[in-house]
């Protein structure tokens, strides 16, 4: 394969997810590969899935064994015609490319070294970190909108059809109205977050918790934050108020405790609370804690939630600073 077409593929690239992206479908196009995907190596060296296969293939059941298997060993991984790729920045690996090759081809030699020059770009990682937090934001607004409001809006819509008989009905439906105009405003405030613009993240998450004790929720805050760059206090923001809309929405507890505090060169927090909890091995994971997973991994942090029935949840992060 031409390894100028490749280098031309990635020079446009913003943010990680795109450089593997257009890497893998550069090498596809060229007849090099049937399909590929690719791992961001994250704190405690665990695998993040960057890119996936379109579709179900051979590749996608060996894949991750593929990839833990050249991390451990720090060298290419052969498999048939299956070839798991490191991308080393020194010592360290950054990434690993597993991918499926067409018969009688090999992945360029130059590809590692590619990736790399093209990961290290400058203002790579943090257009990669402000695309994928802007992502999530869509997706979490959307589900606001959809759960919240939608669901308030055709709660009225229903009580007005009733009351073009039943007058009496009017003033509930123009309750419902307006708790649906109350949950517009609140998702302003949460979309601008003007206290963590001027106030910082410490500040920013001690007056939002205290929203949560008005709602009869005992809400119980150890904050030990350092400065920290904007994109990251946004993550952690979001981290939290994740957890805790969960908690609100489905955990039906009495406490909640937020902590976060410094170790070294890493930030560590934890939400956790008394409710119901539920059972990991059979419950699917919601889109909001697979977004918290993805925000504190585009950090390079670890996430891991603990759960069992009747002995509630406890969400556990750590990043580096």
């Amino acid at each position: 394969m031409d390894c100028l077409r490749l280098a031309e593929a990635l020079l446009e690239a913003r943010g990680r997810q795109e450089v593997f992206r257009r890497a893998l479908a550069a090498l596809e196009e060229a007849g090099v590969i049937r399909c590929g995907e690719a791992y961001w190596v994250g704190e405690g060296l665990s695998l993040f899935q960057m890119q996936a296969c379109r579709t179900t293939c051979p590749l996608v059941a060996r894949s991750r064994a593929l990839a833990e298997e050249a991390l451990r060993r720090g060298e290419k991984v052969e498999e048939g015609p299956f070839v798991a790729l490191p991308v080393h920045q020194g010592a360290k690996t950054l990434a690993v490319v597993v991918l499926s090759l067409e018969e009688g081809q090999k992945p360029p030699e130059a590809l590692p070294a590619l990736l790399l020059l093209a990961l290290k770009r400058p203002g790579m990682e943090l257009a990669g970190r402000l695309l994928t937090a802007q992502e999530e934001e869509r997706r979490r607004v959307g589900r606001e909108l959809h759960d919240g409001v939608g669901s308030l809006l055709t709660a009225a819509l229903l009580t007005l059809k009733v009351a073009e008989k039943r007058p009496e009905k009017l003033l509930e439906a123009r309750k419902r109205v307006a708790e649906a105009l109350e949950e517009v405003r609140r998702l302003s405030r949460e979309l601008r977050m003007p206290l963590l613009d001027d106030l910082g993240l410490k500040e920013a998450l001690a007056r939002y918790l205290e929203t949560y004790a008005k709602s009869g929720l005992h809400v119980e805050a150890h904050l030990e934050v350092p400065p920290l760059p904007k994109e990251k206090e946004v993550a952690l923001f979001r981290v939290v108020q994740e957890a805790l809309t969960n908690v609100l929405r489905h955990a039906k507890a009495q406490k909640v405790r937020v902590r976060l505090w410094r170790e070294g060169d890493r930030l560590f927090g934890v939400v956790k609370d008394d409710g119901v909890g539920f059972d990991p091995e059979k419950t699917p994971a919601s889109v909001g804690l697979l977004g918290m997973q993805e925000r504190i991994q585009s950090l390079g942090g670890s996430f891991l939630v603990h759960a069992a029935p009747g002995q509630g949840t406890r969400v556990e992060f750590g990043v580096p600073l």
